[in-house]
């Protein structure tokens, strides 16, 4: 369960058409300063290009233009396709160049994401022993006659005990809706199935293996509905869990504190608050920033 822890639209190697200079400027300025991009970029290049970046260390254009970047991989496959030659698409761990200051991002006003230059250590994909992980975990919630309240696990980490969601690694041929029922039932330690009513949608996040090996997760969210207010758990001590509890919605959200996951707590909240339909399934990709 725990590990430790593009250029699409209009975006590619090149700046565009048209005043190549002074467009990369104005595009360079952002749109909303303070708000920080998603935690996985997208680059769309092509397999020399990406080699090229490798063996040097860094991916950048030249010229003194920016390298584009978006959070929507499937928008900078389509550009990549346009390129001459064979098309990559490159993930780009912003979150840990931010957090490590080694990038500095800004948003166009074409809605794309730039920067000058990234260190290839903040491309997962192009560092040794590169693999994407899929996972899956669940949010119980018992409606009970004070409100919805939603079970969270408590987790030891290196330095302090964390509030998080239940979730792990996908097995061989599992979907994500079974795997995120299996993961909550044996991280909290409760008996009884539990109904999925809504699907959240997906994050994606980088983080490293303790073999350090760089890593794409891809995490499938689900709201499972609980049959009992569960008050005595059997949590997974071996995976670091020492304990489960039930919070309200606005609680629970603040006690998650992992940066990847705040949308999602954020948008359950929003979800019970308006008191949406519980059965209409989100597909959608949620993401800190903007």
């Amino acid at each position: 369960m725990n590990e430790q822890g593009t250029g699409a639209d209009a975006q590619g190697d090149a700046a565009g058409p048209g005043g190549r200079g002074a467009a990369a400027r104005r595009r360079g300025r952002p749109r909303r300063p303070g708000i920080g991009p998603p935690d996985i970029l997208y680059h769309a290049t092509t397999r020399e290009r990406a080699e090229r970046a490798r063996d040097r260390g860094v991916l950048e254009v030249g010229g003194g233009r920016p390298v584009f970047l978006s959070r929507s991989e499937s928008q900078a496959w389509q550009v990549a396709h346009r390129h001459s030659g064979e098309p990559v698409v490159l993930y780009i761990d912003a979150a840990r160049a931010r957090q490590l200051r080694r990038c500095r991002f800004e948003r166009n006003r074409q809605g794309l994401w730039q920067a000058g230059s990234v260190p290839v250590g903040h491309v997962l994909n192009l560092r040794p022993g590169f693999a994407e992980q899929a996972s899956a975990g669940g949010i119980p919630i018992l409606f009970g006659d004070d409100g919805p309240e939603l079970l969270l696990i408590q987790v030891e980490r290196r330095h302090r005990r964390t509030w998080e969601v239940a979730k792990g690694k996908l097995e061989l041929g599992e979907s994500p809706e079974r795997a995120a029922v299996r993961e909550v039932r044996e991280e909290i330690g409760i008996p009884d199935d539990l109904e999925i009513v809504r699907g959240l949608g997906f994050v994606r996040y980088g983080f490293t293996t303790p073999d350090r090996e760089p890593r794409l997760k891809t995490l499938h969210m689900f709201l499972m509905r609980a049959p009992v207010r569960y008050e005595h758990f059997a949590p997974a001590e071996a995976e670091g869990i020492v304990s489960a509890g039930w919070f309200s919605p606005e609680e629970a959200a603040q006690l998650v504190a992992h940066r990847s996951l705040q949308p999602l707590m954020r948008r359950v909240v929003s979800i019970l608050a308006r008191g949406e339909d519980l059965g209409e399934d989100e597909d959608d990709y949620w993401a800190p920033g903007g």
